[in-house]
């Protein structure tokens, strides 16, 4: 009996030690293992099968993403087809003015004198001579990167679609994206008398609206939160015309592509580069950074992600305009890269209006490759045949090259205030002469100018100033040719990493 009486008390204990003390140990173990023990408790599906490898590293506090196979591979290899030859014009920055907005008078003189030269007196006759080379070559299409109009005026866009319309109905398709000047400019006006009086702008619906049949009337695809959109030209040939402004709540200078816009171009590229297509991509601000006069605003502001995705599907050339200068730069992503590797190309057009009126003509070769040459337009030869009498139309050239001189010559003399009279003369005609060859992509000899007298008193009486790093900066900047390009197919070049 007392055998059976001390049973039951031990077994009693051992109640009580389960009861109260395991609770105890479990509140004081780690939560991490606490979380482990509960999920042993549930029951599994799956009992027989190991666990994964994710839940292995999960389990161990060592868990890693697994890279994508754009992360580890990119986008798979190439396709290399033949292409259908393709013909093109590109011009940037018309900065299109309509002569009802103005009498030609004082204010007129204003804004014109103050501007980078353009020949704004002379852009309805430069629009036809130019209009006439289009129809004459007859493309296969057409394209205007940016800057429609030159202060944004509905006025102006209104008018300048109808002129486009006569292309158009010619057979010939234009693509037209907006500019910086395009949208909601606050400055936009018109000038009679000695006064500028402010005239509406238009808006991004109302940019779409007027230039719906200019491309986004025939989108294949349009972003969705931008005014950029796809055009398939032909079974081998599309057009990514890319909207890079900043015009809500208010217009900027600088550019960016939206997050949204970002996702529909990888979208696009992605399905060019599964089927052999060249994607040519159009937008107005620069993708590289190419000028040491203009450091800011004139690059997309997240340029290197664009560059980056563009550069992921071969696309072997940008297209842009903003700067008004001539350039040409293939992209290096590393020191002594030799021509046989890959990296994008882009090609800023000169401005139409701003001499030497230059536009750009593009062949996309069966092989891939890709010609480009820069023309200027023949304002003489079309006001002879059109029987113009005034002598400025008559040698435009000539007189586009004296009055660009003129204006930045006056505006340099302004900037030289401490200089000798006796020496202002050639360090302006110094500058002027730079600055027409810079914007005309014209070739310059840094080491031949930096020796020359004008530059030694630029040294002397403007270093350093404003004035005196853009005129250094021209000259480092137009050392080698901009006027011409021979672009590989891509897909035959080797690429940075291989």
């Amino acid at each position: 009996m007392r055998k059976k009486f001390l049973l039951l008390l031990a077994l009693l204990f051992l109640l009580a030690g389960v009861i109260f003390v395991l609770p105890a140990v479990r509140d004081h173990v780690p939560d991490q293992t606490k979380e482990s023990a509960a999920e042993e408790t549930e029951p599994s599906t799956t009992e027989s099968e190991p666990p994964t490898e994710t839940e292995t590293e999960s389990e161990t506090g060592t868990e890693t993403e697994e890279p994508t196979e754009e992360e580890t591979e990119g986008p798979g290899d190439p396709v290399d087809r033949e292409k259908i030859e393709t013909h093109l014009i590109i011009a940037s920055d018309t900065h299109y003015m309509s002569p009802s907005l103005t009498d030609y008078g004082v204010a007129f003189d204003q804004l014109v004198n103050s501007s980078d030269g353009k020949v704004i007196r002379y852009q309805p006759q430069l629009w036809q001579a130019f209009e006439s080379e289009v129809l004459e070559a007859h493309p296969d299409a057409l394209i205007l990167s940016g800057d429609l109009s030159l202060n944004g005026e509905k006025a102006n866009h209104l008018e300048f679609a109808e002129k486009l319309r006569k292309i158009k109905d010619a057979g010939i398709p234009v693509y037209v994206i907006p500019g910086n000047h395009d949208i909601n400019k606050p400055n936009a006006g018109e000038y009679f008398g000695d006064q500028r009086t402010d005239v509406e702008s238009v808006t991004s619906e109302e940019f779409r609206e007027i230039y719906g049949d200019f491309g986004y009337n025939e989108a294949k695809s349009e972003a969705p939160d931008s005014l950029s959109y796809l055009v398939e030209l032909n079974d081998t040939t599309w057009f990514m015309m890319l909207d890079t402004t900043v015009c809500e709540p208010e217009n900027e200078v600088y550019g960016e592509i939206k997050e949204g816009t970002l996702e529909w171009m990888e979208e696009c590229l992605k399905e060019a580069y599964a089927e052999g297509i060249t994607v040519i991509p159009v937008g107005h601000h620069n993708l590289q950074r190419l000028s040491r006069v203009y450091v800011e605003e004139c690059v997309i502001e997240n340029c290197d992600e664009v560059r980056e995705l563009f550069e992921r599907y071969l696309t072997p050339v940008y297209f842009s305009g903003h700067l008004h200068t001539q350039k040409v730069m293939k992209h290096l992503t590393e020191p002594g890269m030799g021509s046989d590797t890959y990296g994008i190309w882009e090609i800023v057009s000169n401005s139409l209006i701003l001499p030497p009126c230059q536009y750009g003509t593009v062949t996309l070769n069966t092989d891939g490759s890709i010609d480009y040459l820069a023309k200027t337009v023949d304002v003489s030869t079309w006001a002879a045949a059109n029987g113009e009498t005034d002598p400025n139309l008559l040698e435009f050239s000539a007189y586009a090259a004296d009055y660009l001189q003129t204006v930045i010559k006056n505006q340099i003399f302004k900037t030289l205030e401490d200089v000798p009279k006796e020496l202002k003369e050639v360090m302006a005609d110094f500058y002027t002469d730079i600055y027409k060859d810079y914007y005309a992509g014209v070739p310059i000899s840094y080491s031949e100018k930096k020796n020359e007298f004008g530059y030694g008193l630029w040294v002397r009486y403007m270093d350093p100033s404003v004035e005196f790093r853009q005129l250094d900066g021209m000259m480092r900047d137009t050392m080698s040719a901009n006027n011409h390009a021979e672009i590989p197919n891509p897909v035959r070049l080797k690429r940075p990493e291989q």
